[in-house]
């Protein structure tokens, strides 16, 4: 890593401890409204509410939240509670589609411990999936609510809000792609992946954060189509190193099982340079486990050995550095624009610094 994408990491570490006590003291604000109509409501919202805060202050990068924060700081804005709130909010919406995500991905396990769906559903599955729903809906809207009163005034509040909104239906749109490639084997290409993952974790992750922060800080137009580019490219290569992860990282570092991805038969790079360009051993290793939801420990090491043997792990790290790259080069030409040189140095860092993490 250079010496930018080292200080981008360190100061996103610093930022997990100065936001996690303000979500914690959220959550208990939120306890504290106790609605309910009747007691056996109210001891259930308190399950959900607590439940919600053990996830959402479960270790995580806080990504989205700090690129609201710094996307706020490039016109030279002051940091008070307001963007505080802001950032907080990105992150419970966050926790929100995470919930939701692993329903619809049949995990078991969220940062080391039971995802929503399981978590409720103690022997009762459907129950499991109705309360993942519906927790995250709450969350989802909790996270929309804290937005929308952060104390910002109404013009670049309104600009954020609707940033906001339309790039989680945008999202869904880029999730309801995802699962549908599943189901298309033999028609996915490399083109669909890297759909998906603009779709998905490119205004996700990248944009809709750093817009929300930018019109919250009322930046210049200008500054977006940069903002923009930087987001999809930084997203892809952000999201090919979580495929990366998602079946050769330390189970203990990244909280989720380094087979699930191969298992649940995600349509990623790692797997489509194999079906297309593998030999005829490597694509009946990973055909013999993708999307097998039970799968032997041997056949799972013969599948990764096979992405490694096939190219396909050294191709995906490529593209990820390249479209890295092309991230940090948009980051550059912020300095020629009159913006905050220590904004512009951590969006900068952090092109490089994704793609090189473990976590």
């Amino acid at each position: 890593m250079n010496l930018l994408a080292r200080n981008a990491k360190t100061t996103l570490e610093h930022y997990i401890t100065l936001i996690d006590p303000r979500l914690d003291d959220y959550w208990r604000k939120e306890l504290s409204l106790g609605f309910g109509f009747n007691e056996k409501q109210r001891t259930l919202v308190v399950k959900i509410i607590d439940h919600a805060q053990e996830h959402n202050l479960r270790p995580a990068k806080r990504l989205r939240a700090s690129f609201v924060h710094y996307g706020y700081l490039l016109n030279h804005r002051e940091i008070d509670e307001r963007i505080w709130n802001a950032a907080m909010a990105v992150e419970l919406v966050h926790t929100a589609l995470l919930m939701h995500d692993d329903f619809m991905d049949q995990d078991a396990t969220r940062r080391g411990k039971p995802t929503t769906h399981e978590y409720f559903a103690k022997g009762d599955t459907h129950y499991g999936h109705a309360m993942a729903v519906s927790v995250g809906d709450a969350v989802l809207c909790a996270g929309f609510q804290l937005l929308m009163e952060s104390g910002f005034d109404a013009v670049p509040l309104k600009s954020a809000m609707s940033k906001m909104l339309r790039g989680i239906a945008n999202t869904a749109h880029g999730q309801a792609y995802d699962v549908s490639l599943e189901k298309l084997r033999n028609e996915w290409t490399e083109d669909d992946v890297m759909t998906v993952h603009k779709a998905k974790t490119s205004i996700y992750t990248y944009e809709n954060p750093l817009y929300i922060g930018a019109y919250l800080g009322e930046a210049a137009p200008h500054v977006f189509p940069l903002l923009h580019a930087y987001a999809m490219d930084g997203g892809v290569a952000f999201q090919l190193q979580d495929d990366i992860l998602g079946v050769y990282g330390d189970p203990e570092r990244t909280g989720k099982s380094a087979n699930s991805d191969l298992l649940q038969g995600k349509a990623t790079l790692l797997v489509m340079k194999v079906f297309h360009e593998g030999t005829a051993a490597q694509i009946q290793a990973v055909e013999s486990v993708w999307g097998k939801r039970r799968a032997s420990a041997a056949d799972i090491q013969d599948a990764k050995q096979a992405i490694i043997d096939s190219g396909s792990l050294e191709y995906s790290n490529t593209i990820s550095r390249t479209y890295a790259a092309q991230a940090a080069q948009y980051a550059r030409k912020l300095r020629a624009l009159d913006l905050n040189t220590e904004a512009i140095d951590y969006i900068e860092g952090v092109a490089e610094y994704m793609v090189h993490r473990e976590l």
